[in-house]
Parts: C-alpha cells; sequence; structure tokens
C-alpha cells in the first residue's frame, strides 16, 4: 500500500553557541531578581521540611524590553517566521510579536520540573538553553493528537521514535534553540541538580498587519 502521513508537528533545531556566554551573562540579574520574589516562599518551605528552595523553578520577569536582548529576538522572530511559512502559512499579510519571553531556571538543590502544558493564543514557542547537560533536565513532547492517546496500543521499540510513539524527548546542550508550534504539549521532567539548567522560553503570535496597530499587547514588532 502507498503510505501518506498528514498533520505532522515539527520541532525545529539549530546550534548557535556563538551567543550563550553573552545571554548567560546578560541573565543572570534577572535570575537573581527572580529568586530573590521567592525568598519568602523559600523560607516558608524551610519551616515546613523542605531542603533549601528543592523543587524551585525560578521565572523571571520579561525580557522583551530589554535592549540587550534585541539581536536574539530579532532572530528568533526571523526563524519563527521561517518556520511558518515551512509549514506552509501565508505570512505575507502577518507581523510576528512577542507575548512572551522569560529566563527560566531550576533549583540547585534539585527536583525542578515543569509538567505538560501549552501556550494558548500563540503560534510558535521555543526554548535557547545556556546550561544543560546529558545531566540535567530535557525538554519532552506529548502527542498533540488527543485522540490517540486513549487507544494506544503497545510499541513495537520504544527506543525508536514512530507514529506508536506518545512521548519524545531530546537532549540539549547550551546554545540549543529549538522552535515548535505553540499547541504541542511540553515539559521538563524532575532535575537532579547535579549541574545547573537555565533557558530562555520564548512565545511568538502572528498578527495580521492590518489590525497590528490596535492589538491590545504589551508586545514589540519583532517581524
Amino acid at each position: 500500500m502507498i503510505k501518506s502521513e498528514y498533520f505532522a508537528s515539527p520541532v525545529y533545531v539549530e546550534e548557535k553557541s556563538e551567543w550563550v556566554e553573552k545571554l548567560d551573562r546578560l541573565s543572570n540579574p534577572y535570575i537573581k531578581q527572580a529568586r530573590d520574589d521567592q525568598e519568602e516562599n523559600n523560607k516558608k518551605k524551610i519551616e515546613i521540611g523542605y531542603k533549601n528552595d528543592i523543587g524551585q523553578t525560578y521565572h523571571s520577569h520579561p525580557l522583551e524590553p530589554d535592549e540587550n536582548f534585541r539581536f536574539f529576538h530579532d532572530y528568533v522572530a526571523q526563524k519563527s517566521r521561517w518556520c511558518l511559512d515551512d509549514m506552509g502559512y501565508d505570512m505575507e499579510n502577518y507581523s510576528l510579536v512577542y507575548t512572551e519571553s522569560w529566563v527560566q531556571e531550576f533549583s540547585f538543590n534539585g527536583a525542578g520540573h515543569h509538567w505538560f502544558h501549552t501556550h494558548a493564543n500563540n503560534h510558535i514557542s521555543g526554548f535557547y538553553f545556556l546550561k544543560a547537560s546529558e545531566k540535567t533536565s530535557r525538554p519532552f513532547f506529548q502527542d498533540p493528537r488527543t485522540a490517540h492517546v486513549p487507544l494506544k496500543l503497545k510499541e513495537k521499540d520504544s527506543t525508536k521514535i514512530t507514529n506508536a510513539c506518545d512521548i519524545i524527548n531530546y537532549n540539549v546542550k547550551p546554545g540549543t534553540l529549538m522552535l515548535f508550534p505553540a499547541y504541542m504539549s511540553h515539559a521538563y521532567m524532575v532535575d537532579h541538580g547535579i549541574e545547573p539548567f537555565r533557558f530562555i522560553h520564548i512565545n511568538i503570535r502572528a498578527v495580521e498587519k492590518n489590525i497590528l496597530s490596535s492589538f491590545s499587547m504589551n508586545s514589540s514588532n519583532f517581524s
């Protein structure tokens, strides 16, 4: 029989190691502020028996207003436009805006994680990894075909990525840039705190150019 495949969900990956040192340095004050913001909450957790900030995931304030990140946001917006075009969308009458961009870091004491979720009202989501290794957490993606999950059959070989998979994961390293459709459910499994784990998370929405001027969002037009 002739095989055709439809409704694929792409994940685009590129290595940009030349940005790691600069973006990691620029993100330091954002992570410090995020840790300071959580200090009171961490104290309460310690009082009830937690070890230090175990299990904590630090989420920074938005990066978009900071012009020091402009080169990064410009590039990722250009690549996001390319991804949407590659997926078959007519982008001629659309501009891209960032709905959010932030830096995230997991607790040095381990157990940091983020369960499966999506980013509604966006078209592209993505990660740029600043601190990561084979010993840290990694991104997981879940099959977006909701009707497939309740009827899942046993896989012939769970070590291979096939149409039978319902969850896949990626090994990443500092400098890995990943972009994917924002409807894809993604997660970070429990990190063991062996090595630092930090990344920038972005969400982008395509907006029609003729309504962009009235688009009520605290975002900049990057494309």
